[in-house]
């Protein structure tokens, strides 16, 4: 089973959250976002995933083996 993190719940976020969710050997372990509200929704849509506004939270977390960053161009 591969953990996986998720920074950026904006636009694209949501969707990647999703197709990892879905699929059999992945298991999303946290997203991060810089807004509330953001996570706020991932945490209403998958209750059991963490959710963080610092990214560096998903980077030592020893659960997650992949990161998956969403964030907008000029980021």
């Amino acid at each position: 089973m591969i953990g996986v993190g998720i920074i950026g719940y904006g636009y694209w976020g949501p969707n990647l959250v999703r197709n990892f969710y879905e699929q059999a050997g992945c298991k999303v372990i946290a997203v991060s976002d810089l807004r509330q509200n953001q996570l706020d929704k991932a945490r209403a849509r998958y209750p059991t995933i963490e959710t963080t506004t610092d990214y560096r939270d998903l980077l030592r977390n020893p659960q997650i083996d992949a990161v998956a960053i969403a964030t907008p161009v000029s980021t």
